[in-house]
């Protein structure tokens, strides 16, 4: 038979950052990360936010380690963002840890592991098209478009593709329509149904309404539609 020689490559598992779905994001990285290694590809597990501090940065692929290791066990509720932030006091300055950048610069590819604010907004993906450093996934401007429900439900109605009768709604506003009950209030910019609540009434609307805000200054209100839910992924072009 013919032989043919695997390619194995060095890749980088982009995971973790300090949005609301950090801990989501880990769950998935350590998942891809273990699938990648068992494959023989040369992988490191990198949190975006906290980086790799150590000096021998430029031997990250060579070294034998489970990266898994370092994150630790994943908690019920969401992660506490602020602990997370003190752990390094300078990250106003640059939202990516140490050495993120120049590790990611050294691998073959970087698979995004990322979830929610700056992993899926866009932001990563533009710093990284200028740094010349390829990634899994859609480029800025779809990964912006893609994760403000605003702006893709006003696209979906462009395109004649129906979504539930709705509103946007900015903190602060009064509506001019009120959507009927049942409802779903949706932070405007977020995933993993974080920022999510249904409300059947007055007093749960209120309630879903405070709880959203508190992820995004604008929110999406939908009315509820009883259903299945699907997924699907699409590869070039192909479902």
């Amino acid at each position: 038979g013919r032989f043919r020689k695997e390619f194995k490559m060095k890749i980088v598992v982009l995971a973790g950052g300090i949005s609301t779905e950090r801990d989501v994001s880990l769950v998935s990285g350590m998942g891809i990360y273990k699938a990648l290694k068992s494959k023989g590809h040369q992988v490191m597990l990198l949190d975006v936010f906290l980086g790799y501090a150590n000096e021998d940065w430029k031997n990250v692929f060579e070294k034998d380690v489970d990266w898994t290791a370092s994150v630790g066990a994943i908690k019920d509720q969401n992660p506490d963002i602020d602990a997370v932030k003190a752990l390094r006091p300078d990250w106003k300055k640059n939202f990516f840890g140490p050495h993120v950048i120049d590790i990611c610069q050294q691998a073959d590819v970087v698979f995004m592991a990322l979830h929610g604010e700056n992993g899926e907004n866009g932001k990563i993906q533009a710093c990284f098209d200028l740094n010349g450093i390829r990634y899994t996934g859609t480029d800025y401007v779809s990964s912006a478009i893609c994760m403000n429900k605003a702006i893709s439900k006003d696209l979906f109605a462009a395109g004649g593709v129906p979504t539930p009768v709705g509103i946007r709604l900015k903190k602060g506003e009064t509506p001019d329509v009120k959507v009927p009950y049942p409802c779903v209030v949706k932070a405007c910019c977020g995933g993993s149904s974080v920022g999510v609540v249904m409300a059947n009434n007055d007093e749960e609307y209120a309630a879903a309404l405070e709880e959203a805000f508190k992820y995004d200054d604008e929110v999406v209100i939908e009315q509820y539609i009883k259903g299945r839910e699907f997924s699907v992924g699409v590869v070039d072009g192909k479902a």
